[in-house]
């Protein structure tokens, strides 16, 4: 039995087409115009809207713990709601506890994942032990992923020269170093001065953490990559002038790439003036609104290479679980709303193209993490992962429009235009017209594309 995808305007690598589509046994089979169907054939009518690649969210948090606190998002709530917004393949992280090793790390993660999500999904997995080895990381290489995670800051935080060392041995392995870049003696001093002069109200929070601390922390990283090969991807960055430090390394030819995130693009630092400002604390924070426009900007001129969500969501009760910004828990859902509100404010408002911003969110973000084109991409032979996406529907963000556990949304009340209608993962119809019609977890691991 095949699936046919019938009268849509399908997004190919060339750009959009009015085709259909066939896919058997997951895959994509077939691309042409009047297709037929047999009677055992299962039949979508794409009624003219566009049909994409199945989308990307290569950085989220599923049930990520710290302390005893758990993010409210599991691999089975997280996945749901990532499929009404089109995104039908997730790379979360494995993050070692102690005694535990890297590469076990990740098997605890795949195990935990599996039979439990409805989308695809992948790792980076996180070193923090100066001792980490080669042979360590080629463990990692053999079991399917291609990709670290460092910090420059927290417990993670590994000192620029460790850092160095594991970046030179990615290199030899041809593995993607990712890096959440904040300087940790910049932030450290700045809390320390809030602290002292009882500032230490949520709506301080970005004053806390400011852009030099993750601009500083980019240019360390960049003198270290000079020296390499070594593909080095800077994870949320906030601030246009970070972004203006990719662009010019990037033109010396330094092998540094970038993601940027919804909330940095649509909110300000005004949202810390709020009432309810404990919704909008994330690490980094949101930034002024010039910086937010540079952002804008350099995304515009492909700086970056794609959008993610660093989708880490606690519900509103362990949002407000203190009363000061240290206190509160960091993080923030976003995964289905992803694509419609950078649809919405990217290419409805002019700043991007439709087809940047489809390659932001399916083909980039699968070359560059290892799986394309198994993934990112409609091609015959590639995993049948499509969206339905109808370009006129209409939706205002509230509580009752996402499905995340977090119930709420830090883009409520934002009025979309374009929004996924039907959401296909290997040639499985997972949800149509806002209803789940899958009821099984069938999401697989996605081992790195030999």
């Amino acid at each position: 039995m095949a699936l046919l995808i019938k009268n849509g305007k399908v997004f190919l690598e060339h750009g959009l087409e009015a085709t259909d589509l066939k896919i058997v046994d997951g895959k994509f089979s077939a691309i042409g115009t009047d297709m037929l169907a047999n009677s055992q054939d299962q039949v979508i009518d794409a009624g003219g809207k566009l049909v994409l690649p199945g989308l990307i969210d290569a950085h989220v948090h599923y049930k990520m713990g710290i302390g005893n606190v758990f993010t409210i998002d599991n691999f089975e709530t997280g996945s749901r709601a990532a499929l009404f917004g089109g995104v039908t393949t997730i790379v979360d992280y494995a993050e070692p506890t102690s005694g535990v090793t890297m590469s076990e790390a990740l098997a605890l993660r795949k195990e935990e994942a599996h039979g439990a999500s409805f989308v695809d999904y992948t790792f980076h997995v996180v070193s923090s032990d100066v001792k980490t080895t080669k042979k360590e990381l080629e463990k990692l290489k053999a079991a399917g992923v291609n990709s670290l995670k460092l910090f420059t800051i927290y417990d993670q935080r590994m000192p620029y020269e460790e850092m160095e060392r594991i970046i030179a041995m990615c290199s030899e392995l041809d593995l993607v170093v990712t890096i959440h870049a904040e300087d940790e003696p910049i932030i450290a001093n700045k809390i320390a001065v809030l602290t002292k002069e009882g500032k230490t109200a949520p709506r301080y929070h970005g004053v806390s953490r400011p852009v030099e601390a993750e601009v500083h922390a980019v240019e360390r990283i960049i003198e270290i990559v000079r020296k390499y090969d070594t593909h080095v991807h800077i994870v949320h960055v906030s601030a246009g002038e970070t972004a203006n430090r990719i662009k010019a390394a990037r033109k010396e030819g330094v092998n540094i790439s970038g993601e940027t995130c919804p909330h940095y693009l649509l909110l300000n630092e005004k949202a810390y003036e709020r009432d309810d400002a404990q919704l909008y604390i994330m690490q980094p924070p949101l930034r002024s609104e010039e910086e937010r426009r540079l952002l804008w900007e350099n995304v515009a001129e492909n700086t970056l290479d794609m959008f993610t969500t660093d989708h880490c969501s606690y519900c509103a009760m362990q949002k407000f679980n203190g009363d000061t910004f240290f206190e509160t828990n960091g993080g923030i859902p976003g995964t289905e709303t992803l694509f419609p509100c950078l649809h919405t404010a990217g290419v409805g408002e002019g700043k991007i193209s439709f087809e940047t911003l489809i390659k932001m969110l399916s083909e980039n973000p699968a070359k560059t993490f290892g799986i394309y084109p198994r993934k990112g991409v409609i091609r015959v032979g590639s995993d049948a992962d499509l969206v339905i996406f109808d370009p006129e529907k209409e939706v205002t963000i509230s509580k009752e429009t996402v499905h995340t556990a977090a119930q709420y949304s830090t883009f409520d009340g934002m009025k979309l235009k374009g929004y996924p209608v039907a959401t296909v993962l290997r040639g499985q119809l997972m949800c149509q017209d806002g209803k789940f019609v899958q009821g099984e977890p069938i999401g697989e691991f996605v081992e790195t594309v030999k």
